[in-house]
């Protein structure tokens, strides 16, 4: 039997899109564990403790299990400071290892950080597979400034691990050559394994009912669900809400998804913002849902907002178009590879905020939406996760065959 370790260090597989760091790349993870453990496949995800209330192990139903290591203050911590964090990680992941008397055939990490870690966690041979998610270059590309909240360590780790894993996994072939060019290292291999949709959740549902469930009001609902993370652009939306919906002959709402309790100060300054812009009649800001509602949400927004600078893949894009809503975004990375502008969903030119203003205009009152929306399904019909588990399977496997040494004859 195979034995696979996920690393996603600086977040949870667990935890609600919004909450805390969460974001695609915990449905990600959360997914292929789930999938690899149907394969037959041993699989543990591991994670930093961040609460002491919380098992050390947690046993997930559909077969794989979450080790939560210790690692610092149980709590959640700026990820500038989690690099210091990296040496009690893995020796917590070793210590986990003799205890249980196992040895893991490939570690999969996500996210720089657990990059690192799985570097300095290797024994022997072991095969790293390594996938960023996002990558901190390519975002100061695109915004034209680094992030504040960011490690000054992170450019240099993201070399490092480019230099020491096996493979390297991407939704996308242009983040290749965006690797080489920004880092100026190629990975020793590149994967395209872009993330799946569960297309029996993510399904549409009847608009009116939806909103009724809901209790939202308006005439023209957006929507945006993701992180209050700077790069995902919700002060680019909100004057863009200032711009339209004052001025229109119908009730414009947009509703805002994915803040917990640790993005209040973000939330404040939103808050603000939108106060400063006379909008806050038009701005429902509700926080962290559970997924289970997350497919009537979609079905009850005219369009998905995603106005971030650079996405990487969009997961929340797939999602929206498998429920029948467009999505406004910038022509970036995966948006720009998953949406088809004008006939799957609205693409702005990159950069250039009055572009996005005028495309989210458009799509509020564009003629056929529902045909629109109709064709964005079908569009994401082939992103399945069996495809994505299956893919990811037969890279472990090249990658361990590779390991085994060739018996040469003697003759």
């Amino acid at each position: 039997m195979m034995r696979v370790a996920l690393f996603s260090l600086h977040s949870s597989p667990l935890a609600d899109v919004g909450q805390g760091n969460a974001g695609g790349m915990n449905v990600y993870v959360r997914r292929l564990a789930i999938g690899l453990a149907a394969q037959g496949i041993d699989v543990d995800m591991f994670t930093r403790r961040t609460d002491l209330r919380s098992p050390d192990v947690i046993d997930l139903p559909a077969g794989p299990r979450l080790i939560q290591l210790r690692a610092g203050p149980a709590r959640q911590v700026p990820k500038s400071v989690l690099p210091l964090h990296i040496p009690a990680m893995v020796e917590d992941f070793r210590r986990f290892q003799r205890d249980e008397g196992i040895r893991y055939d490939v570690i999969h990490s996500h996210y720089w950080l657990s990059g690192l870690a799985a570097v300095r966690a290797r024994e022997g041979d072991t095969p790293i597979v390594h996938m960023f998610h996002t990558l901190s270059r390519v975002k100061e590309f695109y915004t034209g400034r680094p992030d504040p909240t960011d490690s000054a360590l992170r450019a240099d780790g993201e070399r490092c691990v480019v230099a020491a894993a096996d493979a390297i996994v991407g939704s996308i072939d242009v983040e290749r050559e965006q690797i080489e060019r920004l880092y100026g290292r190629a990975p020793a291999r590149y994967e395209i394994i872009p993330p799946g949709v569960d297309l029996s959740h993510f399904r549409p549902h009847d608009p009116a009912f939806s909103r009724r469930v809901l209790g939202l009001k308006g005439d023209r609902i957006i929507l945006f669900v993701g992180r209050l993370d700077r790069i995902k652009g919700v002060d680019l939306l909100l004057q863009a809400i200032a711009e339209i919906a004052p001025v229109s002959a119908e009730d414009i709402r947009a509703v805002i998804l994915g803040h917990d309790e640790g993005a209040r100060r973000a939330l404040g300054a939103y808050q603000r913002l939108a106060h400063k812009l006379g909008i806050e009649k038009y701005v429902d800001f509700r926080g962290v849902i559970p997924q289970t509602e997350l497919p009537l949400y979609y079905s009850a927004a005219d369009v998905l907002a995603m106005p971030s600078a650079y996405e990487s893949f969009g997961m929340a894009a797939a999602e929206s178009m498998a429920c029948e809503t467009p999505v406004v975004g910038f022509r970036v990375g995966g948006l720009a590879a998953l949406i088809e502008g004008g006939r799957t969903g609205f693409l702005a030119a990159p950069g250039d905020h009055r572009d996005y203003v005028t495309r989210l205009h458009a799509a509020l009152w564009h003629d056929d939406l529902p045909a629109m929306g109709r064709a964005a399904r079908r569009a994401v019909s082939g992103f399945d996760w069996d495809a994505v588990t299956e893919r990811t399977v037969d890279l472990y496997r090249d990658l361990l065959r590779s390991r085994i040494p060739l018996r040469v004859s003697s003759r």
